[in-house]
């Protein structure tokens, strides 16, 4: 599951410890399979709800001691197991997942945001940090930086299906001045050009801002992780300068790395 979706691994995998990679797999099988929940069309909100209620479930139960049976979380009970992981990171994944099955996607401003981003990002790179042993505040806070960034930058990248699908992730107060959010039409963004690589400037510009914050945790840590970290930061700038060199039209092209660009990001993490 995890190596068929490869786009959404970060760039440097391959540079993760062997022995750290199951790891990796079991906790990206738990929030893959809860996002394919939220986002599934074919289901009416409420199913979508009802799925991850029991997915939150089946957590909580293996976080109380139950035998799992679904094979997902017989490979998550054992990383949990061997990390001494804790709950609070999945239960906030999940959150996420939630406001996003419900289908109506919107934030009036950045600080909501970023409500949105410390439940469906920041929990990710807390678990990579612990699978490494390192729970110290500042870590977690440039982790959390850098998460947010990706997080953003994820929006940026993917805007036209994310409106197509009634999907705003760019906060109101960038988008729209004296208008209420039960007015809008985000719609209206996918032919208005102009507007939208206006919007997709401010948020090319928090990405920028976070990317600096998180910039030094690289060299804060030891062994391969310097180089996966290396690698995300390295992929994350190259794509914002794709973005730009697009003039942040992300409607029209969807911007994304290729080979020759993934292998030189892993090359200069190294290096």
């Amino acid at each position: 599951m995890a190596l068929g979706h490869y786009e959404n691994f970060p760039v440097g995998s391959v540079l993760l410890p062997k022995k750290l990679r199951p790891h990796f797999f079991s906790m990206y099988a738990f929030m893959r399979t809860a996002d394919d929940f939220a986002d599934m069309p074919h289901r009416t909100g409420s199913e979508r709800l009802a799925m991850l209620t029991d997915w939150r479930d089946q957590l909580h139960s293996l976080f109380s001691g139950e035998v799992p049976t679904h094979p997902i979380f017989q490979a998550l009970q054992f990383t949990i197991r061997q990390f001494d992981l804790a709950l609070e990171p999945f239960d906030r994944l999940l959150d996420a997942f939630t406001f996003d099955a419900t289908g109506d996607v919107r934030f009036s401003t950045e600080k909501d945001l970023y409500w949105y981003t410390a439940r469906s990002a920041n929990p990710v790179g807390r678990l990579v940090l612990a699978l490494f042993a390192y729970e110290d505040a500042e870590r977690i806070a440039q982790s959390d930086a850098i998460c947010t960034a990706l997080q953003l930058l994820n929006f940026i990248q993917d805007a036209r299906e994310d409106l197509e699908n009634g999907r705003c992730y760019f906060p109101l107060e960038d988008l729209y001045y004296g208008v209420t959010a039960d007015n809008l039409n985000f719609k209206t963004l996918l032919t208005d050009s102009d507007r939208f690589k206006k919007i997709a400037r401010i948020q090319a510009n928090r990405v920028k801002t976070l990317l600096d914050k998180g910039a030094s945790l690289p060299e804060s840590v030891k062994g391969r992780l310097r180089f996966e970290l290396r690698a995300v930061i390295f992929g994350a700038r190259l794509l914002l300068q794709k973005i730009e060199h697009l003039g942040y039209d992300t409607i029209t092209q969807r911007p994304t790395l290729n080979k020759s660009e993934r292998i030189w990001v892993l090359i200069k993490s190294v290096f």
